[in-house]
């Protein structure tokens, strides 16, 4: 007499049977490599399983890459960058292939072994090189890298950390930019840990100034009297004065110096005599005289 049976090859009415259930299923796809497996009087299952290996695609990697390029930079990512991510993260992949059987040698079991974390790491190497080479060029008078860094995430940090440099008279080293910006944008977690380091160089170059950063000014806001003052004096536009040139005003811890004594410092400086108020004041001087001593006409 028959047994009626259903699609899978197993009698109707009845469960799959439990040696059947791969307790190590991470949802990979599981296809049949043979057939004629007996698994008792009642059942003949017509399969035995595999479970196939997963692995990233050239087209998951571009798109993965393109995200991570785009979220930074504004921008897909370049084909040649794309081919060495894909062929490194391939290259990785293959070395975590592990195999192995079910205790009741039905299933041949293969793990990928490349976790998420890692492989968001391998795309943040190609993302820090490629923000490198753009901070390189830009350093260089690269117009083009130069715009590519106002864009994505990467351009806000730059402009973010390169602004807090400027503002509290920091000199810029372009390797530590590099490092901050770098690090902040892959993790923006630490973007305000590095803007406090720089408020903390802050206070070690402008010692004067230290209680007041601690309070959440600028030093460039702190010297904006020093800067007016340079401005007038030199006719220097304000906005372009590099606020580090006014350490000197700010390097004793017990006090700034005083506004008068800047004034007298920048009339002996050597570009003061090339500004028209040092020739209004020398002519007016030189007038004074020739009236103190009666030669005038």
């Amino acid at each position: 007499m028959s047994v009626d049976k259903d699609k899978d090859g197993f009698k109707v009415g009845e469960g799959v049977p439990p040696n059947l259930v791969d307790p190590d299923d991470n949802n990979a796809a599981i296809t049949p490599v043979t057939q004629g497996k007996t698994l008792g009087a009642d059942y003949t299952d017509t399969r035995v399983f595999k479970q196939s290996i997963s692995v990233t695609t050239r087209a998951e990697a571009t798109a993965d890459m393109n995200a991570a390029f785009m979220e930074q930079f504004g921008t897909s990512a370049p084909k040649e960058v794309i081919a060495a991510y894909y062929n490194e993260l391939r290259a990785l992949q293959s070395t975590r292939i592990s195999g192995g059987e079910s205790k009741d040698k039905s299933t041949t079991v293969n793990i990928q072994g490349v976790s998420g974390s890692e492989i968001k790491a391998l795309q943040n190497k190609y993302v820090s090189a490629n923000a490198t080479a753009l901070i390189t060029a830009s350093a260089a008078g690269d117009p083009k890298a130069t715009a590519a860094l106002q864009r994505g995430n990467f351009g806000i940090t730059y402009t973010t950390l390169k602004n807090a440099y400027a503002e509290n008279g920091m000199p810029i080293n372009i390797q530590a930019l590099n490092k901050l910006v770098i690090e902040s944008s892959v993790n923006p977690g630490l973007l305000k840990s590095n803007l406090n380091l720089i408020n903390m160089q802050a206070k070690v170059y402008f010692p004067a100034l230290a209680d007041k950063i601690d309070k959440g000014y600028t030093v460039k806001q702190l010297l904006t009297p020093y800067i007016n003052t340079r401005a007038n004096i030199l006719e220097e536009d304000p906005d372009s004065i590099d606020v580090s040139t006014l350490k000197s005003v700010a390097s004793d811890p017990k006090g700034l110096t005083g506004l008068y004594d800047y004034e007298i410092s920048l009339r002996k400086d050597p570009k003061w005599r090339f500004t028209k108020n040092a020739q209004d004041s020398l002519g007016s001087l030189a007038r004074d005289l020739t009236k103190m001593f009666g030669l005038a006409g």
